[in-house]
Order: C-alpha cells, then sequence, then structure tokens
C-alpha cells in the first residue's frame, strides 16, 4: 500500500499515513476525555503524549507511538485469560493493533527514528545507530514501558492506602532510562537491565500467590500484594524478565570492559 507513504500536499511533507496516525490520535485523546467511566489519567497522558510528539515530527515520535499502543495491548490481553467470553473489540485491543500495523512502515522509520532532526537544539542521534542497535533500544524500551504501564495500572487498581514504594521506584527508573536511550545515552540499558532484574526479583515470589487467586483456589494472601490486578502479575514478571534480557547483551559488554579498564 504505497499510497499511504504519498505526501499530502500543504500539510508540510506529511504523507497519508501520517495523517490518519495523527488523525486516529486525536480520536483516541478526545475520547479518553469523554469516556463514561472518566478518564484514565495515565492513558490520557500517553494518548496526547504520543499525538503531540507525531504532531510535532519528534524524531521518536513514531517509537513512541508503538510503545504506547503495545502498552494498551499489555492492559487488554490479560483479560482474555478467563477465555473467550471476555473478548470484545477492547480485550482484543483491535484498534492498537492496527495501529501498530500502520505505524509498521519503512517509509516511517526514514522519516522518524533514520531521519535528521528537524530542531537543532535536539538532534537525532540515533542515526549513528545500526539497524540491530536501534531494534535493541526500541524493543527493550517497548517491553520496559509496557512495565512501567502495567505497575502503575495495577496500584491504581490494588487501593492499597499505603502501597509498596517500589512499583513507584521502578517506574521512575524506567522513565530516566528510556529518556537517556532517547538522547543516544546506551548507558539506559543498563537502567532498564537493572530495573527488569529489581522488579523481577521483587514480584516472582507473587506470581504463585496471583495464578492461585486468578484460578480461583487457596492463596497466600500475605505474599500478593496485587490482589485486584492479579491477572497482571504474571505478565509483569514476563515483561520484566524480558526487559532485562534484551538489555543483557550490552550490560555484559559493559562490565567486560569496565573489570578489563
Amino acid at each position: 500500500m504505497r499510497w499511504l507513504d504519498h505526501e499530502v500536499p500543504r500539510t508540510g511533507g506529511r504523507s497519508v499515513r501520517e495523517l490518519i496516525i495523527l488523525t486516529g490520535g486525536l480520536a483516541l485523546t478526545i475520547g479518553e476525555l469523554v469516556s463514561p467511566g472518566g478518564p484514565d489519567i495515565g492513558n490520557w497522558i500517553v494518548y496526547a503524549g504520543a499525538t503531540l510528539l507525531f504532531a510535532l515530527r519528534f524524531y521518536l515520535a513514531r517509537a513512541v507511538a508503538v510503545g504506547a499502543c503495545i502498552g494498551a495491548i499489555a492492559q487488554q490481553w490479560p483479560y482474555l485469560r478467563r477465555g473467550l467470553d471476555f473478548a470484545n473489540l477492547e480485550t482484543l485491543a483491535v484498534l492498537p493493533l492496527a495501529a501498530i500495523a500502520l505505524l509498521a512502515s519503512r517509509d516511517l522509520v526514514e522519516r522518524f527514528e533514520g531521519g535528521t532532526s528537524r530542531y537543532r537544539l535536539l538532534p537525532n542521534p540515533w542515526q549513528a545507530f545500526s539497524s540491530a542497535q536501534i531494534r535493541t533500544l526500541r524493543w527493550s524500551c517497548y517491553a520496559a514501558g509496557a512495565l512501567g504501564g502495567l505497575l502503575d495500572h495495577s496500584l491504581q487498581l490494588s487501593g492499597l492506602a499505603d502501597p509498596p514504594l517500589w512499583p513507584r521506584a521502578a517506574m521512575i527508573a524506567i522513565i530516566l532510562s528510556i529518556a537517556a536511550l532517547s538522547l543516544g545515552r546506551a548507558i539506559g540499558l543498563l537502567g532498564l537491565w537493572v530495573t527488569g532484574v529489581a522488579v523481577a526479583v521483587l514480584i516472582a515470589p507473587q506470581v504463585p500467590a496471583a495464578e492461585a487467586f486468578f484460578a480461583g483456589t487457596a492463596y497466600d494472601a500475605d505474599a500478593l500484594v496485587f490482589v485486584h490486578s492479579a491477572r497482571y502479575v504474571l505478565p509483569m514478571f514476563l515483561l520484566a524478565v524480558a526487559s532485562a534480557a534484551i538489555a543483557t547483551p550490552f550490560t555484559a559488554r559493559l562490565l567486560r570492559r569496565t573489570l578489563r579498564g
């Protein structure tokens, strides 16, 4: 569908694909604000932020949008663990999947991650990376971003008056690490590795209790922090492991250089 990559006159060089994405982003942002149950502020910030970055043609806007879609999928698919009776357009994540298909364009990659920054004070450091390095950076951010989203969502659902500090600390570490990677600082991968390992270690003891609670069998109440979001505990553990695993090769090379240094 090459016609999607044709530039539309009088739009500042934007393609048909970009205009569709911007329209969809605006629709999601407005739809979240007027949703019957009230807006989820975290989701609204993600939708509005990704749409704004795309409108400004920030070099990482495409990757941010894909990450937002993956985060939405991570929040919805766990509902399907109870069976296809819970399947609908929302839990199947039809819109995020369609958006990813639209965003998965070589033309967009060349325009954004591989393109020259439009802002002199904020050059695009990702241009200096190889395709393999960019894939590593992207997927580590996707996994960590989805993990951060689930941690935030789980805390909201927990209803705890005095929640543990580590989920918020992990979310802050993820944000700072992704920000470092956005500026081309590969040390952000080390931050994601440390955070992924820490979250995996902290949440692993909750997995058996969460799965037992989810299955409706006896469980250790003292071990389970996220009682009201038990369906997310195993996905969070898997995302933490994935985030650490993706960053492991870089971390290993960094440690080898440090020890030899």
